[in-house]
């Protein structure tokens, strides 16, 4: 593993590392709704889907951190994901702005030469 990492390579880092975040805190938040939900069901498996997706990209982010390069292919599926997200939600423009900003971000970071050399030497 090479210690030597580039700046745009730590902007993904933190970009997709936020997403992971976002999905932990939102699976708490569903598991905490669940006594006053409306459907049992639906609470649970919310929560459960946020858990494995925050938990998958965490993973992903912690993988790119170590420079392995298979790791980036995901990553650039969950940016691309909620790129689509944003533009569905473009009514909002702080929500939608503000899920558009960090997946460009994450993007620029992942295919930066930098980043892409560094990847190639881990």
């Amino acid at each position: 593993m090479t210690a030597n990492r580039p700046w745009t390579l730590l902007l993904t880092v933190v970009a997709a590392g936020l997403e992971a975040t976002a999905m932990l805190v939102w699976s708490v938040l569903d598991f905490v709704r669940i006594p006053g939900a409306a459907s049992l069901t639906t609470a649970i498996a919310g929560g459960i889907f946020f858990l494995l997706c925050g938990a998958g990209i965490g993973w992903c982010v912690y993988m790119l951190w170590r420079l392995e390069s298979w790791s980036r292919a995901p990553l650039v599926l969950v940016q691309l994901i909620v790129l689509g997200l944003a533009w569905n939600l473009r009514d909002d423009l702080a929500l939608a702005g503000g899920l558009a900003a960090v997946a460009v971000v994450a993007l620029a970071g992942i295919f930066a030469p930098p980043s892409i050399a560094a990847l190639e030497e881990g």
